[in-house]
């Protein structure tokens, strides 16, 4: 009998074991594209060669997009990041486009040299790629955080509709508050946060003034003349009058906890931009949300480089399911 009882236990524990394991192998899935449906998506965008994927879904997709990356130098997939995204709406019938920004990966150019213009060109070229693709279903523009600053030059003759995730209105009105909340979480005080945006702007206004030039000395401050260049081309953005403008549905969805944009102040200001506009508008404020959308609670920081190694493994084995609830269904929808 006794013997039985082990063999018991540990044909339970075996199946346990499997159960688990299999669980972990299908979230470790919503990191994996190679087994999806793809073709290259290629592209000239202002004499720049950009190299892309088109992902598929199984069937007949429903709908197709072209995803706009946020700052930085991003490839296609945004270091993996996409994936459970990508995934997710493949398994919804979303078709996915998505490049490297110039300069990375496959694509030739440098994004440092780009205005929010050349991105929003960059853009329209995929757009017009997408429409000739499937000319049947409703081709959108899905774009991520500085997105905010060119999905809104686009017009209804480019897309269908656009979506913005975490966009801010004002370059360096977003520029002060990411300063803010960084002074914040390293304990800094009110009057010395104050101090430090009033010293920070006044410098951003001689380093980045029109008629000056680049300072070798900034090198030593992190500062390459690459993105010097970048910033003072792009600093006084300001998406205001171009939302008014807009014409084609909009979704805006920020996460209440963002660190890195104003969610309660600029989501304020897109709903009276887009008011009376167009009755499929929405703008939404997702509860207990980062800026990427994921859930705020295990992986709210500034960058993903802040993150530990231990809130990496733990968005590797939650894939989709790491984003706050509602996200992905109301991106779908």
């Amino acid at each position: 009998m006794r013997i039985k009882r082990r063999w018991t236990a540990a044909l339970l524990a075996g199946v346990v074991l499997a159960i688990l394991a299999g669980i972990v192998l299908w979230r470790l899935g919503d990191h994996d594209l190679s087994d999806r449906p793809s073709e290259p998506f290629d592209s000239n965008s202002n004499g720049t060669e950009l190299a892309g994927t088109l992902w598929l879904p199984d069937a007949a997709p429903r709908a197709a997009v072209a995803f706009t990356h946020g700052d930085g130098a991003q490839d296609r997939t945004s270091g993996g990041g996409y994936a459970p995204l990508i995934n997710a709406l493949l398994d919804d019938g979303i078709a996915v486009a998505s490049w490297d920004k110039p300069g990375v990966g496959g694509s030739g150019g440098d994004w440092l040299a780009q205005s929010m213009q050349n991105r929003a060109d960059e853009t329209q070229t995929a757009l017009r790629q997408l429409r000739a693709r499937f000319a049947t279903v409703a081709v959108g523009a899905v774009g991520f955080s500085q997105a905010g600053w060119v999905l809104p030059r686009l017009t209804s003759s480019d897309a269908d509709f656009i979506v913005l995730v975490g966009p801010a209105v004002s370059w360096r009105d977003q520029g002060r508050y990411y300063t803010r909340t960084r002074l914040r979480l390293e304990g800094a005080g009110a009057a010395e946060i104050a101090a430090e945006i009033e010293r920070s702007q006044a410098s951003d206004d001689v380093i980045f003034a029109e008629t000056d030039e680049y300072d070798a000395a900034y090198a030593a401050e992190g500062l390459s003349q690459a993105r010097w260049g970048f910033i003072r081309r792009n600093r006084r953005e300001d998406s205001r009058a171009l939302l008014s403008a807009l014409d084609m549905p909009v979704l805006a969805i920020w996460g209440a906890d963002d660190l890195n944009v104003d969610a309660a102040g600029d989501s304020a200001i897109f709903a009276a931009a887009l008011a009376g506009l167009n009755p499929a508008n929405r703008v939404i404020v997702v509860p207990e949300a980062t800026h990427g959308l994921l859930a705020a609670g295990p992986y709210n920081a500034q960058l993903t480089s802040d993150w530990s190694s231990w809130t990496t493994l733990r968005f590797l084995l939650e894939g989709r399911q790491a984003f706050a609830p509602g996200f992905i269904e109301g991106l779908s929808a």
